[in-house]
Formats: C-alpha cells, sequence, structure tokens
C-alpha cells in the first residue's frame, strides 16, 4: 500500500461507501475503510426508509442519489403503507407514509459494493488513527498512509471529528430486537411515545412481514434515570397497554444495538483537509432518528466536493454551504423541534396535550421537519387533561 494517496474515507456506512463511489467513479484514487469485519453487521438501525417521492417532500431542494430512488427489491424486506403514532393515554393517529424496510446487511453491502466495482479500495476489519496529517491503518491491513483528503463517515463517535476538535455528540441510544410470531398490522409502522416506556424518545414497531417486525426502543440517557435500556424494551414488550397485546407469544431471534446522533450538526464539518458526512456530522432527523437519506445524500455532496477541490473545480469549504442548501433547513427545524418537545417528554400528561393539539396532517408534518401553528404556538403546554403523569 503506498503512503500518499487522494482521498481516505473511513466509514463504510451509507455516507461513506456513496462518498467513495463518487470518488472513485471520477477516476480518484479512494480507499475506503472500516473497522467492520463484515460491512453492514452488526446491523444497528431498524432499517425504514421512506419510498422516493416521501423523500423528495421530506428533502425537496435535495438531488436524491440513484441508491435512493431505486433499491434493488432484494435489499427489501417489506413495504408499509401507514404511520401511526401512539400517546401515552393510548389514543393514536395516523397518516400515509410509503416506506420500505431495509435489508440493512445487504443495503450497506450493496453501497460498499458499488463504490468496489467504480475503482474504490475497500479495506474492512481496519481501524484507522489519526496522526498529524497520517492515517495510521491496523488490524486485517496495516500501514501508513497520507491521504490529500479525509471524509470522517465513522459513526456518532468518530475519530475524525475528535481530530477536527468537535465536541462529544448528544445522541440517542437504540436497543431493538427482531421479534417473529407477532400479531401486527403489516400495513403500518408504529411509533409509541410515554415517559415509562421510552423515557426522552420513542419505542418502535417496524414490520418486517405479516408475523416479524423490528421492535425498539430509542431513548437519550438523561432521561433514564439509572434504568437498563434492556428494561425499559422489556417493559414494553410486557407491558404496554396496545403493544404488549400484539407482542404477546413473539420470539426474538436478534438483538442490535446502536447510537443515533439526536443534535443536529455535531460541530464544524469541515475543517482543513477533512470533511464529515452522516452520522459523524450529526446528519439525522432529530424528530424521527432517520438517518439513512441524509447520509446518503451528505455522502454523494462529500464526494463531489472532493472531486471538485483535487480538480481545482471547487474548495472543501463549499462542503458547509452545499449540505445547507440541499437539507440544512430541515434538519435545523428537526433539532428545534425536538427542542419544542422536550419538556413533554418528561410528562406523559403533557405529551398527551401535545399529542391532542396536532391533527394526523400536522403530525405528519412534523415528522417532516415542518413546525405547525400549535407547536409553535405551545398553546398545549395550557390545554387541559385527564391524563396523570
Amino acid at each position: 500500500m503506498k503512503e500518499d494517496i487522494m482521498v481516505a474515507v473511513v466509514g463504510a456506512g451509507p455516507a461513506g461507501s456513496t462518498a467513495a463511489q463518487a470518488i472513485a467513479a471520477s477516476g480518484m484514487e479512494v480507499l475506503l475503510v472500516d473497522k467492520k469485519s463484515e460491512i453492514g453487521s452488526p446491523v444497528q438501525c431498524g432499517g425504514f426508509l421512506p419510498e422516493a417521492f416521501e423523500l423528495e417532500k421530506l428533502m425537496p431542494h435535495a438531488r436524491l442519489p440513484g441508491t435512493l430512488r431505486e433499491i434493488p427489491q432484494r435489499h427489501i424486506l417489506h413495504r408499509t403503507q401507514l404511520q401511526r403514532i401512539y400517546s401515552p393515554s393510548g389514543d393514536n393517529k395516523q397518516f400515509a407514509v410509503a416506506g420500505r424496510v431495509l435489508d440493512r446487511r445487504a443495503y450497506d453491502r450493496h453501497l460498499a459494493a458499488l463504490a468496489a466495482s467504480a475503482g474504490a479500495r475497500v479495506l474492512p476489519a481496519t481501524r484507522a488513527r489519526l496522526e498529524e496529517g497520517t492515517v495510521q491503518l491496523s488490524g486485517h491491513f496495516n500501514g501508513k498512509i497520507r491521504p490529500q483528503i479525509i471524509i470522517g463517515a465513522d459513526g456518532p463517535h468518530s475519530i475524525v471529528s475528535k481530530a477536527m476538535g468537535n465536541p462529544i455528540q448528544e445522541t440517542g441510544i437504540c436497543l431493538e430486537y427482531e421479534m417473529a410470531g407477532v400479531n401486527i398490522d403489516a400495513k403500518a409502522a408504529e411509533m409509541y411515545f410515554s415517559a415509562r416506556y421510552a423515557p426522552g424518545g420513542y419505542a418502535w414497531i417496524i414490520p418486517l412481514s405479516q408475523d416479524t417486525a423490528n421492535v425498539g426502543v430509542g431513548v437519550r440517557s438523561s432521561y433514564m434515570a439509572g434504568q437498563k435500556l434492556s428494561i425499559i424494551l422489556g417493559r414494553f414488550i410486557r407491558e404496554h397497554p396496545i403493544a404488549a397485546e400484539k407482542l404477546a407469544g413473539g420470539e426474538v431471534l436478534a438483538v442490535m444495538r446502536g447510537l443515533v446522533p439526536s443534535g443536529g450538526t455535531c460541530g464544524a464539518i469541515q475543517k482543513d483537509n477533512m470533511l464529515l458526512a452522516g452520522d459523524a456530522a450529526g446528519h439525522v432527523m432529530a424528530t424521527s432518528g432517520g438517518g439513512i437519506p441524509l447520509a446518503v445524500v451528505a455522502g454523494r455532496i462529500a464526494g463531489e466536493v472532493t472531486v471538485g477541490q483535487l480538480r481545482g473545480e471547487m474548495v472543501l469549504a463549499d462542503y458547509a454551504s452545499r449540505i445547507r442548501e440541499e437539507f440544512g433547513a430541515q434538519l435545523s427545524r428537526s433539532v428545534r423541534i425536538r427542542k419544542m418537545v422536550d419538556m413533554a417528554m418528561k410528562s406523559d400528561r403533557l405529551m398527551n396535550a401535545l399529542f391532542a393539539a396536532l391533527s394526523p396532517e400536522q403530525m405528519k408534518s412534523v415528522m417532516r421537519a415542518q413546525i405547525p401553528v400549535p407547536l409553535a404556538s405551545r398553546a398545549w403546554l395550557f390545554s387541559g387533561s385527564d391524563s396523570q403523569d
């Protein structure tokens, strides 16, 4: 392995593989490094991705890569038609959302294979460490490289972000089971809000088939009061007045854990010869925890800006403005919305009041990082409710 290369991409998730593909397709030399022995595994995500026309409404100014528009059918486990959201009182509101539930192992592998086919060199089971402009590689592949540009797509605890001097991101922690033998509505992706069953976040049931589902909970540690996440998820599965009936008799086939950035952009996403994309940059919708579409778009932008820099047609400083143009407003609004409802997250009474104040369409707009009048006015804070905390 020669020491001087054009680009090193750290992390072979959706952002990193997309960036590497764009760079390699332009004829540039790029290494795609990932510490996982098997790209895409272990899975750390529920795998829900809205259909392309839904993504266009979520990010109307973004240019969606083909890997978000046309996903091979073999990588799609299931399709849903509805999103259903439950309040702590058990009331629910639903709205139409066409969604795809991805086989994340296969999808991530697919994206890395596209990068490899374009000419990227992929280095799995290899850790990267940054030292004074060099990248030290250890593991299955060893060596020292000196890239002209480094793209950090290495998750919430990004070593590239740390090297850029960014603070540690605020994150949510997730635990998810794949469960078989459940009695679910296979048409609906469901979210459950409650301080008891999902403190500072929400629980979910995402169908994988007529009788299998990803069942999980994502919360913030500051709301957990010392509880173990496995206890919280177990309580949701066994005791939730609605979900427990659907999940009774279900058997756990797989256990998945992960961290999800919850505070928006992590700080600087470009510094010197370094860029950040995907979870490493905080490119996750704070209203839902959804990060796949933002990661793929950010990876495409990072790849294009990197190529432009190497050709003398752009500068890396253009990266941040390109991100703002394509989905920055939606990302920022999602964080504003999350902060607006933080108070309600601590109180089921307030969460019920907020839920009652929003129509199904307004709730759908919140999921798209739009701020409806009832939420902006905060009138729900003062509405009466018989529900108790």
